[in-house]
């Protein structure tokens, strides 16, 4: 374990600049400015009436929470059932602003409910009506894809068996009478789709059941931070990245699904190199489940690639460190194959004529979307994820730079270094052109793990997490009061 170094001075200065920030989005968003490039994609104006009380109640307790545990030596004093009971304090918290930031807008548990059956929003719960028989359909999968909607038609079938299943487990469930299922029910006859209240109740499970998992992403960015800097800076970038915009606000969406997925795998790369090998075999695992609902986590992969490659670099071991990369990649093959072993063993699934199809429609949208101009969501598109990574998030993340050129935050310094060469490549490549504050949402976590870096060895730890948890939080507010989310109708 890596020892957190002595505490410094204050950090007011880091406050300040992190405050004015984000109060100048504020005033942006205030102004009718709407996120993206004019023309080809924006993050449009929100028309209605957003209540915030219950989300302003939450992000409350979540910055007091904060102030409590990141006090200098708070953390490393508490008993291990203490810390189990707060980080679960933690994950509660998190949990709650999710729902009510789900709920602020539209009616309560229509809008959440109404974002997951929409094809406006995306089209997996409504392909998920179609499937009689999942085995069946698994199988004729490649085939499959080329009929189906955009979202669904640029992926593998992992989100729609996800729905399938939801559906499948509250159809046999009673269903209680509710005017919310009875108006999510006209909602679908509105979309184009005849729904049972069974799958009006899945909708909203659904969308708790997301917000949970992405809540829970947490725990493997605590282990990580951990692993990488010790635990004060751990708690820190904990406490920070529970309060993401991207996070709290986008619960309804399948993304946080993957970027759970995402850091569990980075955790579970690095305790394997670190000699547990059960670690490794599931790092695999998740790598293999993850590409079973979205190609893109194979950037995942190239993302832990960079990492070993910077890591060998700057070891002076390197013949050592290059047989222990080689040694945890052989065994997370071995997870990975035998998860598609089983998939095909199971249901004659075919990743490799998947992936053929679902990147040929890819490139189709690609194409129609070539409009859009290059350069300028080169530039736009580190905007985008800044906002949904949480403007004193990056603030505090660009504060860290000095203290991550120490010898101590080597590790740390070469995980950040490999996402930073990662998103530039990725930026470059012209790939994805507006929104990308959702579609790289699994990439976003290091910006909280820095900033927990530049907090946690300040003398006023606890008071400037609170202060940036805070300010934080308020950015997400006014993200949700002026900009729509989602787009159900």
């Amino acid at each position: 374990m890596q020892t957190d170094h002595a505490y410094g001075k204050s950090s007011s200065a880091l406050i300040l600049v992190a405050g004015l920030a984000t109060a100048a989005l504020g005033l942006a968003l205030a102004r009718g400015w709407e996120p993206g490039i004019e023309g080809e994609w924006v993050w449009r104006r929100n028309e209605l009436p957003a209540h915030l009380w219950g989300a302003l109640a939450a992000g409350g307790g979540l910055a007091g929470l904060g102030a409590i545990l990141c006090h200098p030596g708070t953390w490393e004093r508490m008993t291990r059932s203490r810390r189990a009971m707060a980080f679960a304090l933690l994950l509660l918290l998190v949990f709650l602003l999710q729902l009510s930031l789900l709920n602020a807008v539209g009616v309560p548990w229509v809008a959440p409910g109404g974002t997951i059956i929409s094809p406006n929003a995306t089209t997996y719960f409504a392909v998920s009506l179609g499937v009689q028989s999942p085995r069946d359909w698994i199988a004729h999968y490649p085939e499959v894809l080329p009929t189906l909607p955009y979202h669904a038609a640029t992926h593998p079938p992992g989100f729609v068996l996800l729905f399938w299943s939801v559906r499948k487990l509250t159809a046999l469930m009673p269903s209680p009478p509710s005017t919310v299922l009875d108006v999510l029910v006209q909602l679908g006859d509105v979309l184009g789709m005849r729904l049972a209240p069974s799958d009006a109740l899945a909708a909203i499970t659904s969308a708790l059941l997301i917000a949970l998992i992405g809540a829970l992403g947490l725990i493997p960015l605590h282990l990580l931070a951990r692993s990488l800097a010790g635990r004060q800076t751990a708690i820190c970038a904990t406490c920070l990245a529970a309060a993401m915009p991207g996070l709290v606000l986008l619960g309804a969406s399948p993304d946080l699904i993957v970027m759970t997925l995402a850091i569990g795998a980075m955790y579970r790369a690095y305790a394997g190199y670190r000699g547990d090998w059960a670690s490794a075999l599931l790092g695999g695992v998740i790598i293999a489940v993850g590409l079973f609902l979205s190609l893109a986590f194979a950037l995942v992969g190239l993302w832990a690639l960079i990492w070993a490659v910077l890591g060998i670099a700057r070891s002076p071991h390197r013949a050592a460190a290059v047989r222990g990369v080689l040694s945890v990649a052989l065994v997370a093959a071995a997870g990975f194959a035998a998860v598609y072993l089983a998939l095909y063993l199971a249901a004659g699934y075919r990743p490799l004529a998947v992936a053929v199809q679902a990147l040929s429609a890819h490139r189709g949208v690609t194409t129609i979307e070539a409009a859009r101009t290059y350069w300028k969501w080169v530039l736009m598109n580190p905007v985008d994820c800044a906002i949904f990574a949480g403007i004193p998030a990056v603030v505090g993340a660009c504060w860290s730079l000095p203290a991550l050129r120490r010898a101590q935050h080597g590790r740390l310094a070469s995980f950040l270094a490999a996402w930073l060469v990662l998103f530039v490549l990725l930026d470059l490549s012209g790939m994805v052109r507006g929104e990308v504050g959702r579609i790289w949402l699994f990439l976003l976590w290091p910006a909280g793990i820095a900033a927990g870096a530049a907090v946690s060895a300040r003398a006023d730890s606890g008071r400037a997490t609170a202060l940036l948890v805070l300010v934080q939080v308020a950015q997400a507010l006014m993200m949700k009061g002026y900009l729509t989310m989602y787009s159900i109708l």
